[in-house]
Formats: C-alpha cells, sequence, structure tokens
C-alpha cells in the first residue's frame, strides 16, 4: 500500500483521539449519505408514480389518433384501408361532439364520443366496465344504448337500466331558430365505466354511430378522427412516425401527446425534488473542503517534514485528494445501498400502505431507473472529487522552512 494511501487514512481517524476534523469528516460522510439515499427514494417513488400513472393512460387512451387538420379535405376510407394492412393494430373510427344529458332533475354538460355499432362492444371502456346490463336478456337494441363514467353515473344518480334525456348542441340550435323546446333522445345506460381518470369518468359518453347519427345530423358539429391501439407499445413512436408521413393531411398525437400536461408536470417535480435534494450533497461536499482546509492547517508541520525527506508536490496534493475522495466515495456507496434497499423494500413488501377506499393503490409506487442511480452516484463521486483540488493545492504550496519554523 502507497504510503499516500496510509497518511490519508490516518488523517481521516485520528488514532489518538477524537478530533473536530474528524466530527466534520463524519458530518460530511453522514450528508453524503442521506442526501445519495433521499435522490434514490424519491426519484424511484417518481418514476413509480409515472410508470403507474402511464399504464392507466395507455390502457384507456388510444395509443395514437388521427384528426383531420383545420381547412384539409380527407379521406377517412384511404386511411382506414392503409391500418388494414398492419396486423399488430386495432382502430376505432369515431365521431366527437358537445352534449347535455338529463336525469330527473340533474343536468350535465358532457362528451359524445360515437364509435361503429360492431365496435362498441368491444371498446376498452366497455369491456372493462364495473356495471353493466345483459342487452340480449332484456331485449334491448344495441342502437339505443350508451355507457357512461362512474362519475357521471353518481352525479346524475344513475344505474345500468336507466334512462337518461340527451340533447345535443344542433338540438338547442335549432330550438332557438325555431322558437321551440328541444327534442333529444332517450336511450338506456347499458353499462357504467371507471378509468380513474377525471376527465373520462365525469365528462364521457360512448355511444354507437347509428344512435349519434340520429342526434347528430350535421357534420358541422362534429369532430372525426380515428383512434388507434397497438398491440406493442413499443411500435407507438415508429408507426405514428409512419402516419405522419403518408398522411400529412392528419395531424398524428400519441398517448403521450393528449396527455402532455399532466406528463410534463410530473417530469418537472422530478427534476424539481432532485436539485432540492442535491443540495444536501453540496453542502456535505462543502464540509469536506471544509475539513481538508482545516486538515492542512493542522498538518503544516507534517506536510513540511514529508517534503523535508523527499516527498513531491504531488504525493501531498494525492493524499489531500484521496482523503476526500474516499470521504465522498464510501459515502455514496453507503448511500446507494441504503436507497436501494429502502426501495426494493417497498416493492416487494409495499412498507407503506394506502387506504384503497380513499386512494385507487393499495401502496406507494416505486421503480428503480438504473441511468439515474448511476447518475446520482457519479454526480456525487465528481462532487466529492472537486471539493478535493483546492485545498490539495494549497497543501502542496507550504513553505518548509516557515511551517519548521513555526513549530
Amino acid at each position: 500500500m502507497k504510503y499516500t494511501f496510509k497518511i490519508a487514512i490516518k488523517y481521516i481517524f485520528s488514532l489518538r483521539k477524537f478530533q473536530f476534523i474528524t466530527f466534520i469528516s463524519l458530518l460530511s460522510a453522514l450528508g453524503i449519505v442521506i442526501g445519495v439515499s433521499a435522490l434514490i427514494i424519491v426519484t424511484s417513488l417518481f418514476n413509480g408514480f409515472r410508470d403507474f400513472a402511464e399504464k392507466e393512460i395507455i390502457g384507456i387512451d388510444p395509443h395514437i389518433r388521427l384528426l383531420p387538420k383545420k381547412g384539409s379535405k380527407v379521406d377517412f376510407n384511404e386511411v382506414i384501408k392503409f391500418l388494414k394492412n398492419n396486423p399488430d393494430i386495432s382502430f376505432f373510427q369515431f365521431n366527437l361532439a358537445k352534449g347535455i344529458i338529463q336525469h330527473n332533475q340533474n343536468v350535465r354538460v358532457v362528451q359524445l364520443y360515437a364509435i361503429d355499432d360492431t365496435s362498441f362492444t368491444n371498446h376498452p371502456l366497455v369491456v372493462k366496465s364495473l356495471l353493466n346490463i345483459d342487452l340480449n336478456k332484456f331485449g334491448i337494441p344495441l342502437e339505443n344504448c350508451v355507457s357512461i363514467g362512474i362519475g357521471l353515473a353518481d352525479g346524475l344518480r344513475l344505474l345500468p337500466g336507466g334512462k337518461i334525456s340527451v340533447l345535443t348542441i344542433e338540438d338547442i340550435d335549432y330550438a332557438i331558430q325555431s322558437l321551440s323546446f328541444p327534442k333529444g333522445k332517450q336511450p338506456i345506460v347499458a353499462s357504467i365505466f371507471q378509468t380513474n381518470n377525471m376527465e373520462y369518468d365525469n365528462n364521457f359518453i360512448l355511444l354507437p354511430k347509428s344512435l349519434a347519427r340520429t342526434l347528430i345530423r350535421s357534420d358541422k358539429y362534429l369532430t372525426k378522427g380515428i383512434d388507434i391501439r397497438t398491440k406493442n407499445q413499443k411500435d407507438i413512436l415508429s408507426i405514428a412516425k409512419n402516419l405522419k408521413e403518408h398522411f400529412p393531411h392528419f395531424n398524428v398525437y400519441t398517448w403521450y401527446d393528449l396527455n402532455k400536461d399532466i406528463m410534463n408536470a410530473m417530469q418537472f417535480e422530478k427534476y424539481a425534488v432532485f436539485i432540492v435534494l442535491s443540495l444536501i450533497i453540496s453542502i456535505a461536499v462543502f464540509n469536506i473542503l471544509a475539513s481538508l482546509f482545516m486538515t492542512v492547517l493542522e498538518k503544516k508541520p507534517d506536510i513540511a517534514i514529508l517534503l523535508t525527506i523527499g516527498a513531491t508536490g504531488k504525493d501531498i496534493q494525492q493524499i489531500f485528494r484521496i482523503q476526500g475522495i474516499l470521504v465522498g466515495a464510501i459515502s455514496t456507496l453507503i448511500g446507494l445501498i441504503i436507497g436501494l434497499c429502502l426501495t426494493l423494500g417497498q416493492i416487494h413488501y409495499g412498507w407503506l400502505k394506502l387506504n384503497t377506499q380513499k386512494y385507487i393503490i393499495s401502496a406507494l409506487p416505486m421503480k428503480i431507473s438504473i441511468p439515474t442511480v448511476v447518475t446520482i452516484a457519479i454526480v456525487s463521486f465528481l462532487l466529492s472529487y472537486f471539493a478535493t483540488i483546492y485545498p490539495s493545492k494549497q497543501a502542496s504550496k507550504v513553505l518548509v522552512s516557515e511551517s519548521i519554523f513555526k513549530e
């Protein structure tokens, strides 16, 4: 073992007594341990929530949505023909419109989402319905059925089998122009779905196109588009890019584009917390710098003796750099171990439980990101290294004669 390493170890832990400099070194180490472990735990928590949100969104939202650009004439049949040639995707052609529904004295403004009759019962919202009725058993025709969100059903005091009155903007415009009462339709609620997404649960009504055609007769009240779902989520971006190239008159949105605000907010929160917690490591690194300076001042006579017996300035620098790097590296390693152990414990055993009556998950979700862990370790180590540069240079500039004379 090189003598510079032995001296660095001795300067970290004095064999004779517990010195103030030793206390500062331990405080620095503790700060780095806490900072690194906290960063790993918190970033894993954000990754867990993001992963959970993505699964919830992708489970309900289309993976890709095609909407015609304003003012452009488009041929949906051409797009449908193109999509049918790809066996790895499924799609729903839809019409979207604003509407008003009423049940007893309760009124709500909603989004009417109409799809082909043949696709209605296969739509994820219907397939994953919380409550439903057997249409065949009660002899209810499909063209007189709707599926609504649980928030909407709760607000209107509705159960499957109940009737609602549906009005569209077209009905209201016609009533105003003709000075008459608007006449809507009274479909039956066939199912109630729960997505845990307030936009869907509180504002969404799914209906077959056969019913939509009786409600909305003019295309000017409609937004037409195609929703696409892929078998492999890894193909979403490549398929979206392919669609943009083949159909320039369409706007192509991925699930991320449709939920950009919430995803960007989660990413911003993650980075903000990362920066705040990094300050803990920065303060600890500053303590390393301070302890090295105090060590240099205290050990000036030792440095002078080392220089006298043949040690070079580079050797002196190496002693103090090793001292700072050891404190930083060991502390970073301990912080990594603690952070990863606590995170893995939460993932596998769910130590921090949540009330399932209030939340849709039973425990705090966590997901370890290897690139993030590596980044935290590298940043912590580099900060520790940079903190050693200036004190070690100052140590190598100690004047031998002056230090020995003062001693």
